[in-house]
């Protein structure tokens, strides 16, 4: 029935789009709480892992049943998708945000009052990316919302240069704090970085609306089935989505064994771990700057598809690194260069296609399905390759990590992912 009362887009006045992100007020706001995080976020990638193996003494195994924990919250994205798409996305954000911050002090107090163990650190990363979860689905399907659809690209884009400028002086200045102050001090510089994220969200004013809630609207299971047989059904979300899942799988077990691989395997100081990282962060910011302008002159798919090729086989140079310390920097330094050029471009690339591909309503959830069947089998794969190289060794783990990170460019090869070059429709399944 119709209301004689006028709704709120009613009495607002008309306001002219803007042609330019940087024009964009709402979407500034919203860059500058996100990018501020990730750089706290990055200081916190360089400080945990040492406040488990320096401060708490953990070794393979027990590194990957941390890294495992830490990811089993992916699982939580098909959830996290139904409640994107059933509540509104901006104080889901704002209150992960605050959450995650309360979390990171609870680290720095259990230490001071000597009572952290390794059990308090995997329960408190594991709570944490709870509500990272939330925030990540959240934000990623507010931005066609804020933005619109012919500015997702560029959007995308800015977003993954706040990544890699993060990655740059996040690890940097995280390996100088983990020198000078006791690691978990450091996690105080991402308790402020998501306070300040916090209130960048909540001062955005682009109004939104509360979804439409019905007698027939589906269950969660219901919703949540929705959002999976569309990723399933698209031709073109469906290969993306398991050559993720099988670059998790493999990846994983890379990424929270490169800290042991460096301090143990290779012999070398712990501040390397920060340096190495932080090499990668140029290449990073080089690729997000290239992100838009690759897919205008090469396509979205086939800038999706080239730059997982060169990313995934520059990991060989990992398990294969030797010899004396500026050769070890170099093999594993120009990964990471590799990396951060080539991983902001398949990241814009896949994003946009997926936001592309879907319909508003099912932005949420679909994102959601296709972040939680891919990343559900990355606690999977540190476990498994922590156990693995308890058993066999870190350089031959890490060379099958490597290896098996060939799957997903074999996935895509087989797909209409490289030949798609303009930004897809929705299409009914």
């Amino acid at each position: 029935m119709a209301s004689d009362t006028p709704t709120t887009e009613a009495l607002a006045p008309a306001e002219e789009k803007p042609t330019s992100l940087w024009k964009h007020r709402d979407f500034l706001k919203l860059w500058l709480g996100y990018s501020t995080s990730q750089f706290g976020a990055q200081v916190t990638v360089v400080a945990m892992p040492l406040i488990a193996i320096v401060l708490l003494g953990a070794d393979e195994a027990e590194v990957g049943t941390l890294g495992a924990v830490g990811r089993l919250p992916f699982l939580l994205f098909l959830f996290a998708g139904f409640w994107a798409d059933r509540f509104r996305k901006r104080p889901t954000m704002i209150v992960a945000d605050v959450g995650r911050s309360v979390l990171l002090l609870a680290v720095v107090g259990l230490y001071a009052a000597d009572m952290l163990t390794l059990f308090w650190l995997g329960t408190i990363s594991f709570l944490s990316i709870v509500l990272f979860v939330f925030f990540e689905v959240a934000n990623m399907s507010h931005l066609p919302f804020l933005v619109g659809r012919e500015l997702i690209g560029d959007g995308n884009a800015k977003l993954q240069l706040s990544n890699s400028v993060a990655r740059v002086v996040g690890n940097s200045v995280g390996s100088v704090l983990v020198n000078a102050f006791i690691a978990t001090q450091v996690l105080l510089v991402n308790v402020v970085t998501l306070i300040v994220s916090a209130i960048s969200c909540a001062l955005i004013r682009k109004p939104e609306p509360v979804p439409e809630r019905n007698a027939e609207q589906q269950g969660v299971f219901s919703s949540i089935a929705e959002g999976l047989r569309w990723v399933l059904r698209d031709p073109l979300i469906r290969p993306s989505m398991i050559a993720a899942g099988f670059y998790m799988f493999f990846y994983t077990g890379i990424e929270v064994l490169l800290p042991l691989w460096v301090i143990k395997g290779l012999g070398m100081e712990e501040y390397w771990v920060g340096i190495l990282l932080a090499i990668g962060g140029p290449g990073a910011i080089l690729g997000s700057l290239l992100a838009t302008r690759s897919m205008k002159k090469i396509g979205i798919g086939p800038s999706f598809f080239w730059m997982t090729v060169v990313g995934n086989l520059s990991l060989l140079l990992v398990g294969l690194a030797t010899g004396p310390t500026w050769l070890i920097v170099v093999m594993i330094g120009l990964t990471q260069f590799l990396l951060g050029v080539t991983g902001p471009i398949a990241m814009v690339s896949s994003a946009t296609l997926r936001m592309g591909a879907t319909p508003q309503h099912l932005q949420g959830r679909v994102m959601a399905s296709q972040r939680a069947v891919a990343l559900g089998l990355a606690p999977v794969g540190a476990f498994l390759m922590g156990l693995l190289a308890e058993g066999v060794g870190l350089r031959t783990t890490m060379l099958i990590c490597a290896v098996g990170t060939v799957i997903p460019i074999i996935v895509l090869a087989l797909s209409p992912v490289p030949r798609t070059k303009g930004m897809p429709e929705p299409q009914e399944h």
